[in-house]
């Protein structure tokens, strides 16, 4: 399933940029962001102008009936690792589940582009769950909750960065 997400964050390109490879960042974001954990920061490497992240998320929301026969809620987790071109705002990241390898592939691009005072983030990407009967339903679901995740970090990024420019 391809897909295409846009969200407004109230903060500017370089305070986003900024945010994005700061592990207080993710720390601030806490639980109760959607329905995940609080995320874990793995690791960032720097190679000139290119950033490598990597970032666990866990699943805290409830499954429906068909998907909890094929998944455990308890291993639904992954890394999003994102390499972030500072030159250029945009950046490329794959998900990659720690379990049930296999049934879930998700990769795409960010462009991140000022708009005055704000950055309008641009997800694009394919979402692909491999499981024979429920994969388009499983899709859909998914999709649905990372937009509704988006839009909850949009504002907390917004926040994040307000609170890092006052000091």
């Amino acid at each position: 399933m391809k897909f295409t997400v846009t969200e407004t964050v109230n903060a500017p390109r370089s305070e986003v940029l900024d945010a994005l490879i700061d592990a207080d960042y993710y720390d601030s974001l806490g639980d109760g962001i959607s329905n995940l954990e609080k995320p874990e920061f793995l690791d960032l490497s720097t190679d000139g102008t290119t950033s490598s992240i990597r970032v666990r998320y866990a699943f805290a929301g409830n499954i429906s009936g068909p998907a909890r026969m094929a998944v455990d809620p308890t291993k639904l987790t992954w890394v999003i690792h994102t390499d972030l071109d500072l030159r250029t705002h945009s950046a490329t990241f794959e998900v990659i589940p720690d379990h049930y390898d296999g049934m879930l592939s998700c990769a795409g691009t960010l462009t991140l582009d000022e708009a005055g005072a704000t950055t309008v983030e641009t997800f694009s990407g394919s979402l692909d769950v491999h499981l024979p009967l429920i994969s388009s339903t499983a899709e859909r679901a998914i999709l649905d909750g990372f937009t509704r995740h988006l839009e909850t970090e949009a504002t907390a990024l917004a926040a994040y960065c307000a609170r890092s420019r006052e000091g």
